[in-house]
């Protein structure tokens, strides 16, 4: 999560509003993908002992990294692939020095090794990056490490709520992507801490948004409770089945300042902040994260609804890329800018071009 700390005041003016004008094109929409990863790639350290690293970016170098997959995987460009790797392995660096691997690195690695489980010429060898996920799990076990994931777990404890389900959320999808005896572990501890969020936490919504894409990748939405002894009030009698019929209230309806992003906060209002009530670029990024993993499980009963979200929701995010191909904190082009943002939104915008041609090509076969 890059902006790490409380939400920025977004005063929104109207010269700085983001006027949709209409739907956006497959074409338009990979043009902001070429125009993001060519931005990354050539700010990447490319030599030296800090090859494949974002600079001044050390803690947020995974959604960058799995966000240069993603662009692979859209344009087949192999300055993408090669950016990717570079950064995969500046991670498996610092993994190696600091003997652990944040969430979202975690989740670089699942994207690594989507595009190296099958080895092209001349790229010969093992997946080193499911293979060095899998050590990561099975290592907090040894006796003179952790002993068990549940143990690990307990160093998020001293986290904000929403960041800690942001890391929860994206070592979930880790777990379960290299089959760790104790997958269920993280997916349980997710659920758990998702029970804490509540208005006072920095995202809100993002953290539904996330746990949502999560919990829905590593099982099903069923009617599991949400809630525990300690939950915050808004989950009272929640069951995970409920989560995309809530996010989905929670996204900015048709007529409205950027449309189809989300609110930051489950009240709707700007609380303490004072400024933008929506279009948190990262919480427009989870929310369609979320409302796509929902709507890929094949029980959904909200498929209408959520393919009217996600396609207005992809529109909403592509106004969020600048000219120079930099992403902000705010859709309307205002506030902080990382690379790690525009790591995230080519990682959103793959979701929504993948769902889309899997809902077309559904179509056809009808």
């Amino acid at each position: 999560m890059a902006s790490r700390g409380r939400k920025t005041m977004i005063v929104i003016a109207m010269c700085a509003l983001v006027v949709l004008s209409g739907a956006a094109t497959g074409s338009e929409m990979r043009d902001v993908v070429e125009l993001m990863a060519t931005r990354l790639e050539r700010s990447q350290v490319q030599e030296g002992p800090d090859l494949g690293l974002w600079a001044s970016e050390e803690m947020l170098m995974g959604p960058t990294t799995a966000g240069m997959v993603c662009a692979y995987e859209w344009t087949g460009d192999p300055a993408c692939k090669i950016a990717a790797t570079w950064g995969g392995y500046y991670l498996l660096r610092m993994a190696d020095a600091q003997g652990n691997l944040l969430g979202d690195e975690a989740y670089a690695m699942v994207c690594l090794s989507r595009i190296y489980d099958k080895p092209e010429p001349p790229v010969t060898g093992t997946d080193v990056w499911r293979a060095a996920l899998a050590e990561f799990y099975v290592g907090m076990r040894r006796p003179d490490y952790e002993g068990s994931a549940a143990a690990y777990i307990l160093y998020f404890d001293t986290m904000e709520p929403s960041t800690r389900v942001f890391y929860l959320a994206h070592h979930a999808i880790a777990a379960y992507y290299v089959d760790d005896i104790e997958r269920a572990v993280w997916r349980d501890a997710l659920i758990r801490n998702l029970a804490q969020i509540d208005d006072t936490c920095n995202f809100p919504v993002m953290a539904l948004g996330v746990a949502t894409w999560a919990l829905a990748s590593t099982g099903e939405l069923d009617d599991t409770p949400v809630a525990a002894d300690a939950a915050a009030a808004y989950w009272e009698g929640v069951t995970l089945s409920d989560l995309p019929a809530m996010l989905l209230s929670h996204q900015v309806p048709e007529g409205e300042l950027f449309a189809g992003s989300f609110f930051w906060r489950l009240d709707h209002t700007s609380g303490p902040i004072q400024g933008a009530t929506a279009g948190y670029t990262e919480d427009a990024i989870y929310g369609t994260l979320g409302l796509i993993g929902a709507a890929s499980l094949e029980s959904s009963p909200l498929a209408s609804e959520l393919d009217t979200a996600i396609t207005a929701a992809g529109e909403a995010l592509v106004q969020g890329v600048d000219a120079e191909g930099r992403v902000f904190e705010h859709l309307s082009l205002q506030g902080q800018t990382y690379h790690a943002f525009a790591g995230e939104m080519l990682q959103a915008l793959w979701a929504v071009k993948q769902y889309s041609d899997a809902a077309a090509g559904a179509a056809t076969d009808q």
